[in-house]
């Protein structure tokens, strides 16, 4: 069995101690089931006292404590293992092959053009010519 972490104690107590009572619950239902069905066909049962069938009670409440606090806290330590394997497993793909967020990122960025921040130079301009200064916009070039 595993060992908790300190902060998870509580945690793993609220969890054993509801098994616990879940599985006494169960046990303490089927043995009063059994002793009613016992009590009604079975004369050696009958002449069982009644104190020695509450030992009984007891002991069936007992069991079902002890199995139901130890199941739940072995699926409550299943549960806090396999999250940090899959963590775990999440970390290693992701030094290997990346962070899907980070290659989404950069594919985006690769598929857009980026703007230049360059100012054409003087010698490269070439003045407007008065036809095209003066024609409208909206009018076509050539009629």
């Amino acid at each position: 069995m595993r060992l908790i972490k300190r902060n998870d104690d509580d945690q793993a107590a609220t969890e054993a101690m509801r098994g616990g009572a879940i599985g006494a619950f169960k046990y303490c239902t089927v043995a009063l089931f059994a002793g009613g069905v016992l009590n009604a066909v079975s004369p050696r049962f009958r002449a069982i006292k009644a104190p020695q069938k509450g030992w009984l009670m007891v002991a069936a409440f007992l069991g079902g404590f002890g199995n139901g606090s130890d199941t739940a806290f072995t699926n409550f330590e299943r549960r806090d293992r396999e999250l940090q394997v899959r963590l775990a497993n999440q970390k290693r793909h992701e030094i290997i092959y990346g962070n899907p967020v980070e290659k989404a990122v950069a594919a985006a960025s690769l598929s857009t053009p980026t703007e230049t921040t360059e100012t054409p130079s003087k010698d490269n301009t070439t003045p407007i010519s008065n036809e095209t200064a003066a024609a409208p916009a909206s009018a076509p070039a050539s009629a």
